[in-house]
């Protein structure tokens, strides 16, 4: 997960998306946190839209996202596999 997507987004209190993650106890410094809630964050029964595209294949992931403070807001993850690879690949997230 790219560190510019954690901090120079998710955890940005600049940014209008930014601060819901910040109110639910994750930090700053604490980003690691933050990378261990998303990966815990897909599963089966949570996924909502799947598609191919030009990039690959693309599933989208709807539930509670574990926070620090036991908020849990309901976030949106979305994973990206390449052609060929069976891996998946954090691409975004964001609150719903």
């Amino acid at each position: 997960m790219a560190e510019s997507k954690i901090h120079g987004y998710l955890l940005n209190p600049n940014h209008r998306k930014g601060g819901v993650l910040l109110a639910c106890g994750f930090t700053q410094s604490g980003g690691d946190v933050l990378v261990f809630a998303f990966f815990r964050h897909p599963r089966p029964s949570q996924l909502v839209r799947e598609f191919a595209d030009v990039y690959g294949h693309q599933f989208d992931y709807e539930r509670p996202l574990e926070s620090p403070d036991g908020r849990n807001p309901l976030f949106r993850s979305v994973w990206q596999s390449k052609p060929g690879d069976p891996r998946r690949f954090f691409c975004t997230a964001y609150p719903l």
